[in-house]
């Protein structure tokens, strides 16, 4: 009897049937994962919305303050006593998780507790600060919220902040609330971690707060604002709740006011 076996011809060819197939494949996979990834981040900051509507409902149409200090609040106890708005939001949300886009994977020396641990460490002492200070999507505070001075609260001195009534802006459709954001560029951060806050392009009266300025790809020169999927669009809820793809250029307005240049932030709409 005889055997027949591949020749090595044959195996060669194979192989390189297999490579081509893989080459051709593994980008649509990869498409499609980021895909899935989107998804799940527009998914996140529609809940974030919805999370913030409840809110509304529940303290007479006013917004969140981006944190609320009070160190001897037990409720999460490793935010060292700031509850950013994703820990006011939370029972709402019932979810920590939507809070961070899954491709926000980056850390930083910079953000690190005392005991050494990062933003992700949820052993870590500052877990639930970092989880508010740090999530994927940034707040609109400098028109959904109200400075309120400093005051002396648990021995520790700090800024105070108050939501705005939601009637008082003329369009809320119109009005960003949320969107993906970043810390780069800002006190010593150098990767691309989430950050708490977003600011409009146009310098706001009365701050020390000088808009856009720089140049991309330093975070400053769009208010913080970050596209995970697009260097050009973020994701973003507005304050009607709804949430979509917008492009960045498209949340500065036409203008040479602070008025009409911040009209997507400040409640003016078209």
């Amino acid at each position: 009897m005889t055997r027949r076996a591949f020749t090595l011809i044959e195996l060669l060819v194979v192989i390189a049937i297999i490579a081509i197939l893989a080459a051709i494949l593994f980008p649509v996979f990869a498409v499609a994962k980021n895909s899935a990834k989107k998804t799940q981040s527009l998914s996140n900051v529609r809940q974030i919305g919805t999370a913030s509507m409840l809110y509304l409902a529940d303290n007479d149409d006013v917004t969140p303050p981006v944190f609320w200090f009070n160190p001897l609040a037990t409720s999460f106890p490793t935010s060292q006593g700031f509850h950013y708005f994703p820990l006011l939001l939370m029972p709402y949300t019932k979810n920590e998780s939507i809070f961070l886009c899954p491709n926000d994977r980056f850390t930083d020396p910079v953000l690190t507790g005392p005991d050494g641990k990062g933003r992700f460490d949820t052993s870590g002492t500052f877990r639930y600060y970092f989880l508010g200070a740090n999530p994927s999507y940034g707040y609109n505070y400098r028109y959904l919220n109200q400075y309120l001075g400093m005051a002396v609260v648990g021995g520790m001195p700090t800024r105070q902040f108050g939501g705005v009534s939601s009637t008082s802006l003329g369009s809320t459709s119109q009005t960003v609330m949320f969107a993906e954001a970043t810390m780069k560029n800002l006190r010593g951060v150098q990767s691309a971690v989430g950050y708490s806050l977003i600011e409009p392009p146009f310098a706001v009266a009365g701050t020390t707060y000088a808009g856009w300025t720089g140049t991309f790809p330093d975070a400053r020169s769009q208010g913080q604002l970050w596209g995970r999927f697009d260097k050009d669009r973020v994701l973003a809820t507005f304050m009607d709740g709804h949430a979509k793809f917008t492009s960045i250029k498209s949340l500065r307005g036409q203008g040479t006011t602070e008025a009409e240049v911040n009209r997507y932030w400040n409640g003016n709409g078209d």
